[in-house]
């Protein structure tokens, strides 16, 4: 027979169990693995954007989904070992990857140029951490090659799925090339 503070122990952890299991695993962030990728991290860049591809290859903390935003905009999300890229505009751009803390990652963006972002993933007793790290192209080939595409394809109510291929406006975009009007004969 079980004594009365084992007894309000097992009543106090089953639900708190149950609470921890269902937060887990009844996420209602949704990734999958789309029949073509929109914006791959070999296609050539528009000529008036940029680029920008993300990827995260720990395994710490791969069931913890990584929500993540450009200038505030929801552009994508990371599981696992997943990686996805959407278009930004020129110009300044903040990204946020949400884990148990916030993540900042600053870029100034230019027409026709891709950059890497890789997710690092520290989890301290549970606690899980991203560090982004800007990568150059040929460090981040090899990540992308051993990692899925996969994009957003279902997200909590509060929250609207990015565009396809998400696109990112940038806080102060770069002003164009200036065009110096041709002088007009004849008039």
């Amino acid at each position: 027979m079980l004594s009365g503070a084992t007894m309000a122990l097992k009543e106090l952890l089953v639900p708190s169990f149950v609470l921890v299991a269902c937060l887990a695993g009844c996420s209602s962030w949704k990734l999958d693995r789309p029949a073509v990728a929109p914006v791959q991290a070999q296609t050539q860049v528009p000529p008036t954007a940029a680029k920008i591809c993300v990827v995260r290859t720990a395994v710490l903390g791969s069931a913890v989904t990584f929500p993540t935003r450009d200038n505030r905009l929801l552009v994508g999300a990371t599981l696992g070992n997943t990686h996805f890229c959407y278009l930004a505009e020129p110009g300044e751009h903040e990204i946020t990857i949400e884990a148990d803390a916030i993540e900042t990652a600053k870029l100034t963006a230019e027409a026709g140029k891709s950059y890497f972002l890789k997710q690092e993933v520290d989890n301290i007793f549970g606690y899980v951490k991203c560090r982004a790290v800007w990568l150059a192209e040929s460090e981040a080939r090899g990540l992308f090659e051993s990692s899925s595409y996969e994009v957003l394809v279902g997200v909590p109510g509060s929250e609207r799925l990015p565009d396809n291929p998400p696109f990112a406006r940038a806080k102060s975009p770069q002003p164009a090339a200036s065009v110096t009007p041709s002088p007009q004969s004849g008039t």
